[in-house]
């Protein structure tokens, strides 16, 4: 399966294939290696995650602006935008985090700003 498509537009589609699940009152991720692999979801996974779906909802048009989406998703608008930069994340970060080498967190990355340039996003997050 393709992690990456370009689009038409000039965009690249990043897909995540993982699934979130609530296990004993426990958020999960369940990677699709196997059903039975599953992870404790961090906040940077949960963020990840939640700002690719977000995005993905804005790109189809599902909603028209951050307010309209923050409103349906029961956040404030504020905290929806900076979520939402998380998925500007290179492949390479997300693979990172993925598989728990990712060593920062979602707060110290989203303080730190997240730049466009995929190089500079390594050397943030310190995975040159």
């Amino acid at each position: 399966m393709e992690i990456t498509e370009e689009l038409g537009n000039g965009n690249l589609r990043i897909l995540v294939p993982i699934k979130i699940c609530n296990i004993r009152n426990r958020r999960l991720i369940v990677l699709p290696r196997t059903e039975t692999e599953t992870l404790a979801a961090s906040p940077l996974l949960i963020g990840i995650a939640n700002a690719l779906h977000w995005q993905r909802m804005l790109d189809e048009g599902k909603y028209a602006s951050i307010e309209e989406l923050a409103l349906a998703v029961g956040k404030d608008r504020a905290q929806v935008s900076r979520t939402l930069r998380l998925a500007l994340l290179s492949p390479e970060i997300v693979h990172q985090a993925l598989t728990g080498g990712l060593p920062i967190t979602a707060k110290v990355l989203l303080s730190a700003g997240i730049p466009a340039d995929r190089e500079e996003q390594k050397k943030v997050v310190g995975i040159e």
